[in-house]
């Protein structure tokens, strides 16, 4: 399997590192729900890939296997970022 830069959109290694960062034009909103696709895009894949490797149109399992964990680790991060959100907004009502 063959990492691509393009799997890592956020990260930067190259002649823009050393440079000084523009201040994001992406709202938290915007940033939760490309998480959110994102997530669902590679359930989806992973899903894809179950089904033809279950029907024997791919014989390829490494690379099943491979997006299956992806989206199951991209789902923990996910619900892990949904608790930490409402335990703030909690915190908050509390405040009051």
């Amino acid at each position: 399997m063959r990492i691509d830069p393009s799997d890592f959109p956020r990260l930067s290694i190259g002649p823009q590192a050393g440079q000084t960062s523009k201040p994001p034009t992406e709202s938290f909103i915007d940033t939760l729900k490309e998480a959110i696709q994102s997530t669902n895009t590679r359930i989806k894949e992973s899903e894809r890939m179950g089904v033809e490797l279950a029907q024997g149109r791919s014989g390829n399992i490494h690379e099943t296997m491979i997006a299956m964990q992806k989206a199951g680790i991209s789902t923990q991060l996910l619900v892990a970022v949904t608790n930490k959100l409402i335990e703030g907004y909690n915190q908050l009502m509390q405040l009051r």
